[in-house]
């Protein structure tokens, strides 16, 4: 019988090296996206290809390119680092999580090669399963592009930018350079799905509609949508003329902020406030699991808001004893205190965000809005970042900050911690000796 502290030593080993890989392989990543920037010849400064770069695979649509004075294959390229990060944050979410969350019994308890094996397989296969109906989604947004009237280089990269939950556009003003509702429609209608989990595409594909109704997370991702298109619509009736098309901005602004696609077609900085900060919750709530969103996620606000919900109960009855349920089954008390951890970086990454921002002379209400956004992977924002601004009316050094917050976000924090943590702790250990 195996010592449970070597397996837990093996464990640690193998998950430090799967972080550390993570780490190392998004950061090699960018670097080689910048440098495409700079051998392009349209990019002439390290830090905004590096933070082209990292907007494009963090899949945040905040950048300091101008669009409009690029050129076709750029603009491709462009999109095409939203796709690939997309891709990234699946398949991270897919083979790397799995390391320290889900499968860790499992592979604690796997005895020998072949089960070991038969894990990774299953892995593999699945993360083929992944690409392919994430590949199948974003040709279908193509095509519906372009049978609305997009060109081919429109279709192609804004196709790559929606089903990725990227947000690049190819002109200053976003969507409104179209001026057509059905394009504004199919954008809204694709991020809503965007935002979605893959598993909720597999089964809408299979016609297993049934599967989502015992779905508490895409119940809740569903009523978000719902009562924010609803509350926008009516808290905009007037300013916008009212009618369909009121209605129209109304869900595709919420879809974009829910997603953290950040796709735009209005300034809502000049709106009331009950909206704004409507949008910037939507915005930090973020997308479901599984999906290429960013945010604190779906599931997570659940597993919270249960947790939250069991200490109430606990109060009036202290015997009680109440388990924290998310689509009828129970979650384990590990995952909730990895979720209550996490919590506590998201909230802590964001308030010194905020205080970098602020310390390199913005003003609160862009460096709140900046940082959350940042961190979501989502890109709009208030104050200087409001309406169609990119992050070229910051400082360098506030874009610096925005840039690692958007890095934080996209690799879900904890990567980073652990690995920071494990390397400051080799180097105490190396002084010690």
């Amino acid at each position: 019988m195996s010592d449970p502290s070597r397996v837990r030593l093996r464990w640690h080993r193998s998950s430090v090296r799967a972080l550390t890989t993570m780490v190392i392989t998004a950061t090699s990543a960018i670097l080689l996206c910048a440098v495409v920037y700079l051998l392009s010849g349209e990019v002439h400064r390290v830090d905004d290809a590096l933070f082209e770069a990292t907007a494009g695979l963090t899949t945040t649509s905040l950048g300091v390119l101008n669009p409009e004075e690029l050129s076709s294959w750029l603009l491709i390229w462009r999109a095409t680092t939203q796709w690939i990060g997309g891709a990234g944050t699946l398949l991270f979410a897919l083979l790397v999580v799995p390391t320290f969350g889900g499968h860790r019994r499992l592979n604690q308890t796997a005895k020998g090669r072949g089960q070991r094996a038969m894990l990774f397989g299953q892995q593999s296969r699945m993360a083929t399963r992944v690409i392919l109906i994430y590949t199948g989604f974003t040709g279908a947004v193509m095509m519906a592009y372009g049978l609305a009237g997009m060109g081919i280089t429109d279709a192609v990269t804004f196709g790559l930018t929606t089903s990725s939950t990227g947000g690049f556009a190819n002109y200053q003003d976003s969507f409104t350079h179209f001026d057509s509702a059905t394009i504004e429609w199919i954008a809204a209608s694709a991020m809503c799905l965007a935002g979605t989990s893959l598993a909720t595409l597999m089964w809408l594909i299979r016609g297993q509609v049934q599967i989502l109704w015992r779905s508490s997370e895409i119940k809740l991702y569903g009523l978000l949508v719902l009562v924010s298109t609803m509350l926008l619509t009516i808290w905009t009736w007037q300013d916008t003329g009212g009618g369909l098309q009121t209605l129209r901005r109304a869900f595709f602004i919420a879809t974009s902020s829910l997603s953290t696609t950040g796709f735009r077609v209005a300034d809502w900085s000049g709106w009331d406030f009950a909206p704004q900060v409507l949008l910037l919750m939507l915005i930090g709530v973020g997308a479901m699991a599984g999906s290429a969103g960013g945010g604190f996620k779906v599931v997570r606000v659940i597993e919270i808001l249960g947790i939250v919900r069991r200490e109430l109960v606990v109060q009036l009855h202290p015997q009680a004893v109440v388990p924290v349920k998310v689509s009828g089954a129970s979650v384990a008390e590990d995952s909730l205190t990895r979720v209550q951890n996490f919590q506590i970086l998201w909230v802590l990454a964001a308030a010194v965000g905020v205080f970098g921002v602020t310390a390199f002379g913005e003003d609160l209400l862009t460096a709140v809005s900046g940082a959350l956004s940042a961190l979501a992977t989502a890109g709009p924002g208030l104050g200087e970042l409001a309406g169609f601004a990119d992050a070229t009316v910051l400082a360098a050094p506030a874009r610096a900050v925005l840039m690692v917050l958007m890095f934080l976000g996209w690799l879900a924090i904890y990567p980073v911690v652990v690995v920071l943590g494990w390397g400051i702790g080799e180097l105490q250990r190396l002084r010690l000796r």
